[in-house]
């Protein structure tokens, strides 16, 4: 594993909010920038959280709105280490906000900023 790659979390969820998570974490994850860590993964496999939490120094959480599931999952297993960001901070309505690769892409461009 390269040491500066991102492990991302990201809510997949039913709307249009968890949509931009997932397509922005897969983005990240195809330009060979992020490994996209499985959120559901977290709930059933203690061993995999230990491990992300020993291989990752730069974790992301990508939530899709402010119920924060995926940040609250990896809390509950003790990671603690990660950066949060919600896609609702980016202008983003939840149910009504479309999907569009404009929007994607500056959220793509926050995360690699912060890193």
């Amino acid at each position: 594993m390269d040491e500066g790659q991102i492990g991302i979390v990201a809510c997949s969820g039913a709307s249009n909010t968890g949509s931009y998570s997932d397509l922005v974490a897969r983005k990240l994850m195809q330009n060979g920038r992020a490994k996209m860590l499985c959120l559901a993964r977290f709930s059933v496999d203690e061993v995999f959280a230990e491990k992300t939490k020993s291989e990752y120094k730069n974790i992301i959480v990508l939530d899709g709105c402010p119920i924060n599931c995926a940040e609250e999952t990896l809390r509950q297993r003790g990671i603690t280490n990660y950066k949060h960001i919600n896609t609702t901070d980016f202008e983003i309505i939840k149910g009504k906000t479309p999907v569009t690769e404009e929007k994607i892409n500056e959220i793509v461009n926050y995360i690699l900023d912060l890193n």
